[in-house]
C-alpha cells in the first residue's frame, strides 16, 4: 500500500509531482471543512508550510513517520513532541536563501534611498521637496550580518563583493569562519560599527528581542536595520520609538510578531520604515525548490533512507 501524505497548504506543482511518484498525496481542505486533528489520523507524512503542528496534532497522527517543513523556520512545529513520538522533521534550509538574501538587499536599498516614504507621499499627493528624500549609499559602508547561515552568507557576499562594503559578521555557531567577513565574537562591536544591520537567525529564547531597548542605543543613529528572519527577534515598538526619536535612520521588516501583517500595524506609515508581508522567500524559484526539497526528503524517510535536511538529528542513527 502506498503511503499517504497530507499537504497542509498549496505548494508548487513540482512538489505534487514528486510526491505522487511514490505516495498518495492529498490536500488538506482547511480547518473549517476538516479539523487538522482529523485530517492527520491516517497519514504517514505531513508536508507543512505555516499550519500549526501542536503536540495534540502530532499525537493524533498515530501512523506519522515524517514531517517535511516547506521552508527554513520550523517554529510552527512542536519539535519535542515529534521527537518524543519518533517522527523525523525535515526542512529546506537552502531552497530560499537566494530569494531571502536578495529581498534583504532590496530592503536595505529601499530604506537607504527612502523609497517607501517617497512612494507613500506621492500616492497621497503630499510630495515634499526632493531634499526631504535624500538618501545614502551602501557602497563603501559597513554592514553587520547577524547569522551566517545560507541566506546571511549570501547577503554578506553580495554586499562585500558587489558593493564594496566592509562586512562584519556575528554567528557563535559558524565554523569554519568564511573568508572576507570580519568576525565579531560579541554582538556589541557589530552594533556600534555597522551602518547597516541585517538579521538572519532563527527565533529562539536566545534571540528573542535580540534587537531591543538595550541593543538599539548602541547602534549609530544613522544606521538602518533589516529583518527577514522571524518576528520577535526585533522589538517592534522599540524600533518604532527609535526611528521616531532619530535614534535610528530607518528599518525594513519582512516579519513581525503578529502575522499576517495588518494595515493597522503601529509601524505602518512611520517615516522610513518599510514593511513587507513575510514574502522574502516567496519567489517562483524558491517555491519550486522548497516544494521539491521537502517532497524528496519525505520520500527518503518513507523509503527508510536518511533525509538530506533533518531537524531532529538525534533520531537518526550514525
Amino acid at each position: 500500500m502506498r503511503p499517504r501524505v497530507l499537504v497542509t497548504e498549496n505548494i508548487h506543482a513540482v512538489g505534487w509531482d514528486t510526491l505522487k511518484n511514490e505516495a498518495d498525496a492529498v490536500a488538506w481542505q482547511g480547518q473549517d471543512k476538516q479539523p487538522l486533528l482529523e485530517a492527520v489520523k491516517d497519514v504517514q507524512a505531513i508536508l507543512v508550510r505555516v499550519a500549526k503542528l501542536t503536540p495534540e496534532v502530532i499525537h493524533a497522527a498515530a501512523q506519522l513517520k515524517v514531517i517535511g517543513k516547506h521552508g527554513v523556520g520550523y517554529d510552527n512545529i512542536n519539535i519535542p513532541a515529534a521527537t518524543a513520538r519518533g517522527v523525523i522533521v525535515t526542512n529546506t534550509p537552502l531552497a530560499n536563501s537566494t530569494s531571502v538574501a536578495e529581498h534583504a538587499l532590496a530592503l536595505l536599498l529601499a530604506v537607504a534611498r527612502r523609497i517607501g516614504e517617497s512612494d507613500r507621499d506621492l500616492a497621497r499627493a503630499a510630495l515634499r521637496t526632493q531634499k526631504a528624500y535624500q538618501g545614502v549609499e551602501l557602497s563603501g559602508k559597513v554592514i553587520g550580518v547577524i547569522g551566517l547561515g545560507s541566506a546571511g552568507l549570501r547577503l554578506a557576499r553580495m554586499t562585500g563583493s558587489g558593493l564594496g562594503m566592509r562586512v562584519l559578521g556575528f554567528d557563535p555557531y559558524k565554523e569554519p569562519w568564511p573568508d572576507g567577513i570580519e568576525r565579531c565574537t560579541d554582538l556589541d562591536p557589530l552594533l556600534r560599527q555597522a551602518d547597516f544591520i541585517s538579521i538572519h537567525v532563527p527565533l529562539t529564547k536566545e534571540t528573542t528581542n535580540l534587537i531591543g531597548r538595550d541593543a538599539l542605543p548602541k547602534m549609530k543613529p544613522t544606521a538602518i536595520l533589516v529583518n527577514t528572519a522571524r518576528g520577535g527577534i526585533v522589538d517592534e515598538a522599540a524600533v518604532a520609538d527609535a526611528v521616531k526619536a532619530g535614534g535610528l535612520a530607518g528599518a525594513g521588516l519582512d516579519v513581525v510578531v503578529d502575522e499576517p501583517l495588518k494595515p493597522s500595524h503601529p509601524l505602518n506609515g512611520v517615516p522610513n520604515i518599510i514593511l513587507t508581508p513575510h514574502m522574502a522567500g516567496v519567489t517562483e524559484e524558491a517555491m519550486m525548490r522548497m516544494a521539491q526539497d521537502s517532497a524528496e526528503d519525505i520520500l527518503r524517510v518513507l523509503r527508510g533512507e536518511r533525509p538530506k535536511f533533518p531537524v531532529n538529528k538525534a533520531l537518526l542513527k550514525g
